[in-house]
């Protein structure tokens, strides 16, 4: 409340497995992690960032963007090291489209 209140548009609390949470002037916002099998965790919050950051710069909305971060997210924690498992653009999509649970990489 205190960022809110001193101008902060979006106060963003990852919870790993747990999802995410964006706090703006409107209200809490939550979304669920994205199943998948966790191969290594490192740079997985590295990764949410990068997604919610690159969705604001998109001009999406605050669901849209807190989405793009868990699905990032995901990539990340699917393969082994900090970067090797980020997504492009194009396969955030390839996540995001199938049933929980039903992800292989």
């Amino acid at each position: 409340a205190e960022l809110l209140g001193r101008g902060v548009l979006d106060v963003v609390v990852k919870g790993g497995a747990a999802g995410a949470g964006v706090y703006t002037a409107a209200g809490r916002l939550e979304a669920p992690a994205v199943p998948v099998t966790s191969i290594d965790t490192v740079g997985a919050g590295d990764a949410f960032t990068a997604g919610y950051l690159s969705a604001l710069l998109e001009g999406l909305g605050t669901a849209e963007r807190l989405r793009r971060g868990t699905l990032a997210g995901a990539f990340a924690v699917s393969s082994a090291g900090d970067c090797e498992g980020l997504p492009t653009a194009a396969e955030l999509a390839l996540l995001g489209a199938v049933p929980d649970g039903g992800t292989q990489r």
